[in-house]
């Protein structure tokens, strides 16, 4: 039995056939054998003439470290109602593998004057997201993605509040927005097949080239 009968469309399949082809970038013959089914098998779920079993489908979600909820078109735009929920947003932002964000915290030791202007006197942390790291970092393929996004949500909002839109227009072109980007998958960093031994390695390199570059 599928999790997606009686689906008509071939979600599945296309979302299958973007991580192959956008995360993973393998052929079918590559992939196939990554996943562990035959690629006739693998051929057939992304063209949708064949549906998967439930068993697949967690399998390829465990293999490929996606969420089944993506794999099947299941998942629905998420809101936010509690800090929880944002600092859940946060680790999901910072737990993906496929962009480049960095975070600058500027502490102050006192504590900050309400009515403080100049920000080299107050308390902010900030979030960079760097729109060619990818061409530094081949894997940080969605960096320029996400500048781009970034820019359009600050200008759609922006719209809204200065009146220039209606919110029945902005609405409209939010989910248009949110659907497109929906058929981009990412993926989760895993380092839970990190021995202790090469994470202390891994941890003192990082350090000692930190020290160079300080030195």
């Amino acid at each position: 039995m599928s999790i997606l009968d009686g689906n008509k469309d071939n979600i599945f399949g296309e979302r299958l056939k973007n991580l192959r082809t956008l995360i993973m970038k393998k052929t079918q013959k590559e992939f196939s054998e990554f996943i562990g089914i035959p690629q006739p098998t693998l051929s057939a779920y992304e063209s949708g003439r064949n549906k998967p079993t439930v068993d697949a489908v967690i399998s390829i979600a465990d293999k490929c470290n996606v969420s089944i909820d993506w794999l099947c078109g299941r998942d629905g735009t998420p809101h936010l109602s509690s800090l929880g929920d944002i600092m859940a947003c946060l680790f999901e932002i910072y737990e993906t593998k496929e962009f480049s964000c960095t975070t600058v915290v500027h502490d102050r030791v006192d504590i900050e004057n309400g009515t403080e202007t100049n920000d080299e006197d107050r308390n902010w942390i900030q979030m960079k997201f760097y729109h060619c790291e990818n061409k530094r970092n081949p894997e940080y393929t969605y960096s320029q993605s996400i500048c781009a996004m970034i820019k359009k949500v600050y200008e759609l909002n922006n719209r809204l509040v200065n009146y220039d839109y209606p919110q029945d227009y902005y609405n409209s072109e939010k989910k248009r927005l949110i659907d497109f980007y929906k058929e981009f998958p990412i993926s989760k960093i895993d380092f839970s097949g990190v021995s202790e031994e090469d994470r202390l390695r891994i941890r003192n390199e990082i350090m000692r080239a930190q020290w160079e570059k300080q030195k």
